[in-house]
């Protein structure tokens, strides 16, 4: 076998291990930079008084979390100017309540910013 020949197949697999470590070592960066969503649900009463919920919905998505608490802010703002109850009890929620002529609340609307990577369902029973 001639000399160059069998020095190239040890590089080539040196080359291989090291383009796989490569890749390796860059795949936990790519999964660790997750999108942000902002859903809201929506939820009413009805005649009765009894809570009607919808399901959450995506509302918007950001690549940042900063991206996605500058929207809920905009919300609040744009809310803030109706005659609707505005509470944020986090920088990532946002509750509206919309009240009637009677002041009895209708509707409320829920806004929450959070990773993509989570679940609005909440956490799952074992």
């Amino acid at each position: 076998m001639p000399a160059a020949i069998y020095y190239a197949r040890p590089l080539i697999g040196w080359r291989l291990l090291l383009a796989l470590l490569y890749l390796l070592a860059l795949a936990p960066s790519a999964s660790a930079e997750s999108g942000w969503v902002l859903r809201q649900r929506d939820d009413s009463f009805d005649a009765r008084g009894a809570l009607v919920s919808s399901a959450t919905a995506v509302f918007a998505t950001y690549t940042t979390s900063a991206e996605c608490i500058t929207a809920i802010d905009g919300l609040e703002r744009q809310w803030q100017r109706q005659q609707v109850v505005v509470m944020r009890d986090a920088r990532t929620k946002l509750a509206v309540m919309v009240r009637d002529k009677n002041q009895t609340i209708t509707k409320s609307l829920s806004f929450r910013c959070a990773p993509d990577t989570v679940d609005p369902r909440g956490p799952k029973g074992k």
